[in-house]
């Protein structure tokens, strides 16, 4: 009896999911981003985060000015169950309004 409890337990869990995940998570991606992003500007070259869509699924965004080794070594494949998306967007910077 206590397997079928515990299988049960864990079905429910891996419900939480975002489909084709094989990571558990029960907080909104918004909470995810908020947690984590700190550490990801931290990294050099990462210009930003975002929510984004990867397969009809939410995902993590991660904005770098151009893909390193560093970078792919740094940031994690998911984040809390969700899939990480490592987009380059190029240099940033700041247009003169004149």
């Amino acid at each position: 009896m206590g397997v079928a409890v515990a299988l049960t337990a864990l079905l429910a869990l891996g419900s939480c999911a975002p489909k084709g995940s094989n990571h558990v998570t029960s907080k909104p991606i918004s909470e995810v981003l908020r947690a984590h992003t700190p550490e990801l500007m931290a990294i050099p070259g990462v210009l930003g985060t975002g929510q984004g869509e990867l397969n009809g699924e939410p995902t993590v965004l991660v904005l770098v000015s151009r893909r390193t080794r560093e970078i792919d070594s740094r940031i994690p494949k998911h984040l809390e169950g969700y899939p990480v998306d490592i987009r380059v967007v190029g240099e940033v910077r700041k247009l003169d309004g004149s």
